[in-house]
């Protein structure tokens, strides 16, 4: 049985995959409610707009999960994440 595969998909060789860094999973949150649950989710999505491609992800997480943990709110973020995150230059 010959499989086609459809223009848009790829294959890639995974020993090329490299892992840096423990960023925290899911299972990993410890007991987080609903509202900060979202205000994490709300944080990375921002987070990644602003700064995904220039800083590596794992200080993305860190901060999303530490503002998550103090506000309620994504109001401030991108200034907190410049002054206490951001290592690109």
């Amino acid at each position: 049985m010959i499989t086609k595969l459809m223009p848009n998909n790829s294959t890639y060789d995974k020993a090329d995959i490299t892992v840096s860094g423990n960023v925290k999973g899911f299972e990993d949150l410890g007991d987080i409610s609903e509202e900060q649950f979202k205000v994490r989710q709300d944080s990375l999505r921002i987070l990644m707009a602003n700064f995904g491609q220039a800083n590596p992800a794992q200080s993305i997480y860190e901060c999303a999960h530490e503002w998550s943990s103090k506000f309620k709110t994504t109001s401030g973020l991108v200034k907190y994440y410049k002054t206490y995150y951001n290592k690109a230059k």
